[in-house]
């Protein structure tokens, strides 16, 4: 294999390489408790769709958002935004393997998590290549700024989840001493311990290939994220640690490789996580000559597979994973990918006449895949990418459908978000939203409020020091905790 350097209530209301062994398999933990999710804010005057009013006289409790949108009608309807400034401007992208080639990505990840207490968490890294800071920034239930948090200098953020009782841990990284840690923190920011995640044999050198992703579930924090062993090669490890003791388990130390692409999702009824790759290479490929017989895929439990790729074992892979839904059983996931057949070869995908279209695939309780893909584009010639999907479920309506986006490239890019139904057939939309909304690079955006309001943040450039954050209100409400 080649080397690659690489209590009160909230409601939506009136608003505006090749493997090494794998590790031994970690226990699964019991059903997490999902926080409780809404916001409470001002009223103000209603305006258009779409719009957000001014600020008015405060709302009675339960009553969320500055009015001007109301929680019914179609995804545009029920779309706002709200502009935060935080602390210090996003630290640029790094370059990437993405689609048969590394390229630059805007701005460095930006993590959600939803908190019991109907606030939400953002985790972030500010700064420059020489000089950066990992941030966490806590809006309140109005999604206006109520703390900014500095998790620590020379850091940057990988991650981050939240518990129900508003403790969270952030997955930090040190690129100069290739060493990354799980910190739990009270809603506060005061840091209660701290784990640095170690395999004997290798190590997260850099994420110019893959990424990482921190959930928390069944009172452990997982983490998903690319290593560098020892020998030379590009992998990734799953890893848990207890919330209460930060004691630290290992399921695999080496999964997929090279592991182009990951993402990880706790579904509390199931009381699983469900780890999910895009690799270049194996377990998909076989013995003999990469550059004749490289065969890349989307794998769960680097052993499941969802769908074959063209890849090239050495970083040119022709998928990217985009987020993972909790479906009442199982998880829904989108990607994107090519429809053509797949072949072998590192030479075997062409960007000139093969392109790249959104997958939707359903994946069972036991990780196993549920059915074939979906493609819920059909574009020739057009590459759609960043891919997002979360569970959607408006007040009064019991369809099982899901909020699906991804972004159309072009000389004035578009962010389609549509809904689709269990089997990916399309509902409403999709809708280009370019004007009202966006969502980043790689960092699975979507995340679902307990009052099932569906929110995201954005950076528009690198150095921006104001956060986008985006709200699809569900009509629903939510148990506030007082925290």
């Amino acid at each position: 294999m080649l080397s690659l350097s690489l209590l009160a209530t909230c409601s939506s209301g009136m608003i505006s390489g090749t493997p090494a062994g794998s590790g031994g398999s970690g226990t699964t933990g019991s059903a997490g408790t999902s926080g409780n999710a809404g916001t409470t804010g001002t009223a103000g005057t209603p305006g258009g769709a779409g719009t957000s009013a001014g600020a008015g006289t405060t709302g009675s409790a339960g009553v969320s958002g500055a009015a001007g949108t109301p929680a019914t009608g179609g995804i545009a309807e029920r779309l706002t935004t709200t502009d935060v400034t935080v602390p210090a401007g996003v630290k640029a992208g790094v370059r990437n393997y993405r689609i048969w080639a590394s390229t630059m990505l805007k701005v460095a990840p930006l993590y959600t998590a939803p908190l019991a207490n109907c606030g939400t968490l953002l985790c972030y890294t500010s700064g420059s290549a020489s000089a950066h800071n990992a941030r966490a920034v806590r809006l309140d239930a109005g999604d206006q700024l109520a703390a900014a948090i500095d998790l620590g200098a020379g850091l940057e953020c990988r991650g981050i989840a939240a518990e129900p009782d508003g403790h969270f841990a952030a997955l930090l990284w040190d690129n100069a001493a290739d060493k990354i840690y799980v910190r739990r923190f009270d809603v506060a920011g005061v840091q209660s311990w701290s784990t640095e995640l170690t395999n004997s044999d290798n190590h997260p050198t850099d994420f110019g290939i893959g990424e990482s992703r921190l959930e928390f579930g069944g009172d452990r924090y997982g983490a998903y994220y690319h290593v560098h062993s020892d020998s030379g090669h590009e992998g990734d490890t799953l890893k848990f640690t207890a919330a209460a003791t930060g004691a630290q388990t290992t399921q695999w130390t080496w999964g997929c490789s090279h592991s182009m692409s990951d993402l990880l999702s706790w579904h509390p009824q199931a009381s699983s996580f469900l780890p999910v790759c895009v690799t270049d290479c194996y377990p998909g490929t076989g013995n003999g000559d990469f550059a004749a017989v490289s065969i890349g895929g989307i794998y769960t439990d680097n052993r499941n597979k969802v769908l074959d790729v063209d890849a090239g074992c050495n970083g040119s892979v022709a998928g990217e994973l985009g987020g993972a839904a909790i479906a009442p059983v199982g998880w829904k996931v989108t990607f994107n990918a090519h429809q053509s057949p797949v072949t072998l070869g590192d030479s075997s995908y062409s960007t000139a006449t093969m392109n790249q279209d959104i997958g939707f695939a359903a994946i069972a309780a036991n990780h196993s895949v549920s059915g074939g893909v979906v493609w819920l584009t059909s574009t020739a010639g057009v590459n759609e990418a960043d891919s997002a999907i979360a569970r959607w479920q408006p007040e009064g309506d019991a369809t099982e459908q899901y909020l699906v986006g991804w972004m159309e490239p072009g000389t004035a890019a578009a962010y389609k978000l549509a809904r689709v139904g269990a089997t990916g057939s399309f509902l409403e939309g999709p809708t280009d939203l370019a004007a009202r909304a966006r969502w980043g690079q790689r960092d699975d955006p979507f995340r679902v409020h307990s009052n099932r309001d569906v929110v995201w943040g954005w950076f528009d450039a690198a150095g921006a020091t104001t956060l986008h954050f985006a709200r699809v209100r569900s009509g629903g409400s939510a148990a506030c905790a007082a925290f």
